[in-house]
């Protein structure tokens, strides 16, 4: 079962990471063909800017804001 669903908002990780593509909205669901969870790819929506995919372990979900 994928970890994040179409419409979630994730952050890439990693200290390299340029400032343009840190957060973004999962815009498809790539599941794997073996069924190893781990390695479901996700479509990924930077601000309209630029759309990439990466899998699962190089994203985690997006703190919610406080306000």
């Amino acid at each position: 079962m994928p970890k994040f669903k179409v419409g979630d908002r994730v952050e890439r990780i990693g200290s390299l990471v340029p400032e343009y593509m840190r957060s973004g909205i999962i815009t498809r669901v790539i599941p794997n063909n073996q069924g190893m969870d781990l390695f479901n790819e996700y479509e990924v929506n930077f601000d309209n800017r630029l759309i990439a995919i990466f899998y699962e372990t190089q994203l985690r979900l997006a703190a919610a804001d406080q306000n």
